[in-house]
Parts: structure tokens; sequence; C-alpha cells
């Protein structure tokens, strides 16, 4: 089975700020969070409003799901890194591209779409980012399931618009546990492997290279 890759954030410019919808992010985190934790590896680019969201849903899932989770970081950015990224024990930190935001960007990128072998992505809100990464998600796993979630807002409605994305007509709007589910053939009855040991006290994170 094949990794989940995660394309969020909670967008803060216009024209994508104008339609942001934060408890719809939130709410799909979470969702994302029920269905994938310790079934699927999730795989994304740590943004510093989505890393604490899906640190909360870990937790609330009731199990730390910190070794069953792969963030990818630029050091470009390593002076504003979440303080919520200690919590998980794959931290992959990618060579910034000298003080180039977009090239480090783009190679953070390739080494985390060349990390693993993905079967999906979510996407979730967003500003272009969220665009860039679909391009280039699809160039390197063409076959991948893309679920735009449109009542995120931000980019992701633009996105489900370019793919011509539907959910199901028997799901309710919001019922993004459902849509996630079905969307990505995980069923409820899966069973979770658990990996609690891996949380630390210390503060520490060991996977962090």
């Amino acid at each position: 089975m094949g990794a989940i890759f995660l394309s969020a954030s909670v967008p803060t410019r216009e024209p994508y700020s104008l339609d942001c919808r934060p408890q719809e992010i939130q709410a799909a985190i979470n969702a994302l969070a029920q269905v994938v934790l310790g079934r699927r590896r999730l795989v994304w680019g740590g943004h510093p409003a989505i890393t604490p969201l899906l640190w909360s849903a870990a937790q609330a899932v009731g199990v730390e799901y910190t070794i069953a989770v792969e963030l990818f970081q630029s050091r470009l950015f390593t002076k504003v890194l979440p303080a919520e990224n200690k919590y998980f024990a794959n931290v992959r930190l990618i060579d910034a591209v000298g003080d180039d935001q977009e090239a480090s960007l783009l190679q953070m990128r390739k080494a985390m779409f060349t990390s693993t072998e993905f079967e999906a992505a979510v996407f979730i809100g967003g500003m272009h980012g969220i665009l860039d990464e679909h391009k280039l998600f699809t160039q390197y796993w063409p076959n991948a399931t893309c679920i735009p979630i449109a009542q995120t807002g931000g980019a992701t409605v633009q996105l489900a618009a370019d793919l011509s994305y539907e959910p199901p007509d028997d799901l309710a709007p919001l019922d993004f546990v459902a849509l996630l589910y079905g969307g990505l053939g995980i069923r409820p009855s899966e069973r979770r492997e658990a990996r609690a040991d891996q949380g630390r006290d210390d503060g520490t994170s060991s996977g962090v290279l």
C-alpha cells in the first residue's frame, strides 16, 4: 500500500483568503487523521498552521502516531518551524537553494515525492502552493487518486474545478470522514498499527536529518 500525501495550508493572502474556511480546514484535517493515521503513511510539507492542527488531530485519535507520518521541511525556514515538529519522529530537513524560496520549495517537494510510493493525495484549503504541488505530484504519480476538498476554500476550490471533481452525491456536504474513507479506499474496520512508544518527553526528535 502506498502513502497518502497531504497538501494543505490556511490561506492568508487574497484571493485565496477571501473564501477561507478555517473551521472546515480543521474538520478536514481531523477527518484525515481519523481515517489515515496508523493505516497508511501520511506525508506532508510542514506548514506553520497545519502541523499544529495535525498534531492535535493525532492526539484525538488516541495514539501518538509519530512513526506513521513523515514531515518534510526546507532548511530555508529553519528559524520559523512549528514547535510541534518536535513531536514527530520522522522530520526530514531538505537543504535550501541559497535564499531562493521557490527553488528551495521545489527541491523539497521533489525530495518528498520521490521518498516513497504514493497512492493518493488530499488537498485542503491553501494558496497557490496547492496548485504547484498538485502539478508536480501528478508528474511523479499520474495514476494516484487526488481528492481536493473544495469545502475548505482557498486554492482547493480552483483545483476541484480544474479537475471537475465532485464528491459522491450520497454524502452530506461536510462529511469529510465518509468522503475520505470512500475516496482513499480505506475501511473503517481496518486495523491501525499503533506506535505510541515513539513519543518523547525530552522534546527531541530522533528522525530529524
